[in-house]
């Protein structure tokens, strides 16, 4: 049987991951609907912290929901399956990845900034109707939003979804295709048209950094450091905003983020390029294996030890066991998992797409 017609069954499929978003923006239209008749007995200028609590707990529910949807569907683990694996002994790649997406948040955030201006300009050449920025009170709840809420459950439920499930499922057109599509498809469910530029690019690094590592955990590293600079940016500058010489405070904290945002992203870029060339001469570290040393019993030569992939170490093989087998029969998981149509994976994508317009499109339109 040709190597060509194998598939590992271990794995989402584009068909997969095209319902995933498609349930996804199910999930938010739900949410949406939950919220709105609450935010309706809001009194005008009341603060909107706790509801924004609320509203970032529904999110995440959902987001937990809709990736347990397609892993029962698809009996696949989101984290381990399709050839990733969240091991142990990564904490130097999830830093970096972390310490690359700090410098690149830093340092891009003023593109981010300027493509909202020029937004926000044709908009008001357009004479839409401007936005309005929610009342938010400097207190426990805004706390609670800003440095818990924020960084970290997107940071692990949305990577579930993106990178567990949707990046996974478009691996089967190749790995950029699947780093560009899941990297759009982010950016467009964040709903942001000022941020739509920026997100579009983190998603692009952070789908590269998993796909590299074959570890969805490094994802949510750098996921957590993109939010909590957001955060972390918002409380500095509000710091300082209101202050006697607030301009120099600003100008001060300006320098010393550019200069932080610099020295993480040259770090970052550096460790990865020098991986990736690693990873070139070692193929087998570019599965994300871990060399382990397999004691070998000769009867001649006495006890050998011996580096092999940790996958084929008994001792290893029950607790970080992952599914490497490949199956060409149409019953059982090979029939379940097999490829993708094209043409149903594009027909169900196209309409997540259709409705990630239409939002987009509207808050356009509204300024939301």
């Amino acid at each position: 049987m040709k190597d060509m017609k194998r598939y590992n069954p271990n794995t989402f499929n584009a068909l997969h991951a095209a319902t995933a978003y498609l349930l996804f923006w199910a999930m938010m239209f739900g949410v949406s609907m939950l919220f709105v008749p609450i935010m309706e007995h809001v009194s005008p200028g009341a603060d909107l912290s706790p509801y924004l609590c609320l509203e970032s707990v529904l999110i995440a529910a959902g987001l937990a929901l809709v990736t347990a949807i397609m892993a029962l569907a698809a009996k696949v683990n989101p984290v381990n399956g399709g050839g990733f694996l969240s091991r142990k002994g990564c904490g130097v790649e999830m830093l970096m990845a972390a310490v690359l997406i700090f410098g690149m948040a830093i340092l891009f955030s003023p593109l981010a900034e300027s493509f909202a201006e020029t937004i926000e300009e044709l908009r008001t050449l357009l004479r839409l109707p401007a936005g309005t920025e929610p009342s938010i009170e400097y207190g426990g709840w805004f706390l609670l939003y800003y440095l818990i809420l924020i960084p970290v459950l997107p940071a692990i439920f949305e990577e579930l979804l993106f990178r567990g499930v949707i990046l996974k499922g478009f691996m089967q057109f190749g790995k950029m295709p699947a780093v560009i599509l899941s990297a759009l498809l982010f950016a467009l469910a964040h709903g942001s048209y000022q941020q739509f530029i920026y997100q579009f690019l983190v998603g692009l690094v952070i789908g590269a950094l998993v796909v590299e590592t074959k570890n969805i955990v490094v994802g949510m590293a750098a996921h957590f450091a993109n939010n909590f600079f957001a955060s972390w940016s918002v409380l500095v500058y509000g710091f300082a905003l209101g202050r006697n010489g607030e301009e120099i405070y600003v100008s001060i904290i300006s320098i010393m983020t550019f200069l932080l945002g610099t020295v993480c992203l040259i770090a970052g870029l550096v460790y990865f390029v020098k991986r990736m060339f690693h990873s070139q001469k070692y193929p087998e570290r570019a599965r994300g294996d871990i060399a382990a040393t397999f004691v070998v019993h000769d009867m001649v030569s006495g006890t050998l030890l011996e580096e092999r992939p940790w996958y084929s170490c008994g001792a290893l093989t029950e607790k970080h066991a992952e599914q490497r087998c490949y199956l060409a029969e149409n019953n059982g998981r090979g029939k379940l998992n097999r490829k993708a149509g094209i043409f149903p994976a594009v027909l169900v994508l196209a309409i997540g797409l259709a409705a990630a317009l239409f939002v987009a499109i509207g808050a356009f339109i509204g300024g939301v």
